[in-house]
């Protein structure tokens, strides 16, 4: 567009909310409500004018809440008032978060905390914005137009993949829509039709309001860039009004877009097993009618299980945990238990990094740079006590059932169970099966019927990953590398990896040590070889227990006895129930059910966050539900992959139970053990 041509430009200021990542949660929290909040409302309140708005402070609507929740009364008011001048405003969404991590429940309400907002100062939101994850689900359409939300900002992290979509469009699905806008950055320039113009003013992380001098600065630009438009600080509300009355000239997108930051929920398995079941108990006490939406116990439960889902995961590794040097199991461990570290763990290999990195190392560390291996773990044992918050305000009959379906222990096979041999058939009392040579389910043949099933369920592989598997994906994923690498592979990849030329790719087998029989359980203990276990993480112990119904099979996976590791490692789980019908197969996202085949380029195409599995059949429909694992890579294991590819999916489905990929904020390692259950059911249609 001719700038000369723009009528009026829409300032929009936000702060982008990382609830952790540069310092424990409770305290960004802390700085937001006794410095940025404060300073934001005193800033408006000293450039505003009847005739000219310079400053109006966006947020999402979490902060807000949280504010009023543990301000003093006072502070509180001032912040109305601010709000009551339009001087500050909140978002539709509450922050941002793995979205397809949360169910339609959990996503309704995150919404409501703006409409309860809403409600309170007779405001009518139709915006929404996130920043930084590089994509979410279509899944969330049909609740954002449930709750009015007409319009969606979502700014993509400047050094990852950006979607292939148009920069505008309406997203569309089941009859629901809302207008995405797409920038390559936390907000970019977006010019409509009509001589409208959106400007952001993006302060960094965790950063306060900028100061008068620098609106002035930002003004006198504007001013020259556009010289004759009418020039305001807005609200993206005032910018998805603008946006209707060029709305039916927009493209349409009906594919899923997907987020390829999620393989980051898979590095702490306990604590999404544990908010999984939240989730799952939460749907039982409301059908039941044990608790009501309206209950504080259900909102204080609600409100902690998004601070699970909010994308924030602990502390900024590069800042938290300086070491790039201890790579290798041993030194991995003896650094552990030294538990200091310095820019000297850096390595002379990572100088650039660290040249990169010094002023904000300085800031936060002064003189001399150092870092605890126990303060970064401790940022995220923060992040698992939001699971004791939110149950800390249930009814004691519900908190104990909620205590009860997190408690697990490595199953004793009974006695009276009778050992059977892999590769030969094992007659149970309602199914025989056999077991193949990785101690996996390869066949089921069901009595009553007669009928046969050749499958693969439950086949579980190790893999590692060397410096070459990290460093392709860096650099074929990531994008402006040359500008923001000093702190994009620190995020991204794992610096100083490819110099141990120890840790290499690999994929690790079990086989059956021993297999039991008891009536329709199945006891199958696994091993794996010592390299796996003993140069690497794979566990040294894993049990799989099979429970065969008549229309369902219920399984149960268990691991103990797993070393931490700092190199990247995943564990798998396959399950290929229909491998000759795999094309009907459905991923039940946010409560929505969409196709693994219709995702757009460069979105997610090899990792999905999901409820279930589901496939429609004449007869009737099939489910695989996984109680405690939500990631699901469909067609083939892909962790480090970033292919456009769509996998075919005569192989089933491969879940991701763990993996450490992730650097940012995420777990670094994992040593606890574990249970993960898996539940398929058929329904006739009869």
């Amino acid at each position: 567009m001719n700038r000369s041509a723009v009528k009026e430009v829409i300032v929009v200021f936000k702060t982008h909310l990382d609830i952790g990542f540069t310092g424990y949660a409770a305290d960004v929290l802390d700085t937001y409500c006794k410095s940025f909040i404060p300073a934001a409302v005193d800033l408006a309140f000293q450039v505003n004018t009847p005739n000219q708005k310079k400053f109006v402070w966006t947020v999402g609507s979490y902060l807000i809440k949280y504010y009023f929740d543990h301000a003093a009364p006072a502070d509180a008011e001032r912040l109305r008032e601010a709000i009551r001048l339009g001087c500050v405003r909140w978002h539709g969404l509450a922050c941002t978060t793995h979205t397809e991590l949360m169910d339609r429940e959990l996503l309704d309400y995150d919404l409501s905390i703006s409409k309860k907002l809403d409600e309170a100062f007779h405001f009518h939101t139709i915006s929404a914005k996130m920043t930084d994850v590089p994509g979410h689900t279509l899944g969330l359409v049909p609740a954002l137009a449930d709750a009015g939300i007409e319009f969606l900002h979502l700014g993509v992290n400047s050094s990852s993949r950006v979607p292939h979509v148009p920069s505008l469009f309406r997203w569309q699905i089941n009859g629901k829509e809302v207008v995405v806008n797409y920038a390559g950055n936390y907000g970019d320039v977006t010019c409509l039709e009509n001589g409208t113009v959106l400007e952001f003013f993006h302060a960094h992380d965790n950063a306060a309001p900028p100061s008068p001098e620098e609106l002035d600065i930002l003004f006198h630009e504007l001013s020259l860039r556009y010289p004759n438009a009418s020039i305001q600080a807005g609200t993206l509300d005032d910018f998805a009004l603008k946006v209707r009355q060029i709305r039916s000239s927009l493209p349409v997108v009906t594919d899923e877009i997907g987020d390829t930051w999620i393989h980051g929920a898979a590095t702490d398995p306990l604590k999404v097993s544990a908010y999984r079941r939240l989730l799952a108990l939460k749907e039982q006490w409301l059908q039941k009618g044990q608790i009501t939406r309206e209950d504080p116990a259900y909102q204080n439960l609600m409100e902690n299980l998004l601070l699970i889902a909010e994308h924030t995961w602990g502390m900024d590794v590069k800042k938290y945990l300086l070491d790039f040097k201890n790579w290798n199991k041993k030194d991995f461990h003896q650094a552990r238990t030294l538990d200091t570290t310095s820019a000297e763990s850096y390595g002379c290999w990572n100088q650039s990094i660290l040249a990169g990195m010094k002023e904000e190392l300085l800031h936060y560390h002064g003189d001399p740079i150092t870092s605890s291996y126990t303060a970064f773990e401790a940022s995220h044992q923060e992040q698992r006590d939001y699971l004791t918050k939110g149950m800390s305000e249930l009814p004691p009959s519900l908190l104990k059932e909620a205590q009860t379906a997190m408690v697990f222990s490595y199953p004793v096979i009974p006695k009276t169970a009778v050992h059977q041999q892999p590769l030969a058939p094992i007659v149970l009392k309602d199914v025989t099966v056999t077991v193949g040579k990785n101690g996996e389910i390869t066949s089921i043949q069901k009595h009553s019927s007669g009928n046969t099933y050749v499958l693969c369920l439950g086949k579980v592989e190790y893999e590692t990953f060397g410096g070459k598997e990290v460093d392709d994906c860096y650099f074929s994923y990531g994008r402006d590398l040359s500008e923001n690498f000093f702190w994009s592979e620190p995020d991204f990849g794992k610096p100083g990896l490819r110099l141990e030329k120890d840790i290499r790719h690999g994929i690790f087998s079990p086989c059956p040590l021993s297999i039991h029989a008891l009536e329709n359980t199945l006891y199958i203990t696994l091993g794996f070889a010592p390299e796996a276990c003993e140069q690497y993480g794979c566990p040294r112990e894993m049990t799989t227990v099979w429970e065969f119904g008549k229309e369902n099979i219920h399984m149960e996976l268990f691991w103990k006895n797993k070393d931490a590791i700092r190199s990247p490692e995943a564990l798998w789980l396959q399950m290929n129930v229909l491998p000759d019908a795999p094309e009907n197969w459905l991923l039940n996202k946010c409560g929505t059910l969409l196709s693994p085949f219709h995702i757009v380029r460069d979105g997610n195409r090899k990792l999905h966050c999901v409820e279930n599995l589901e496939n429609n059949l004449y007869s009737g429909k099939l489910s695989l539900t996984s109680l405690d694992a939500p990631l699901v890579s469909p067609g083939k294991k892909n962790l480090y992959h970033t292919d456009n590819q769509i996998e075919t999916l005569e192989e089933g489905f491969f879940f991701l139970l763990y993996n450490n990929r992730w650097g940012t904020n995420f777990k670094q390692w994992f040593e606890e053990d574990m249970r993960f259950a898996f539940d398929i059911a058929y329904t006739s249609n009869n």
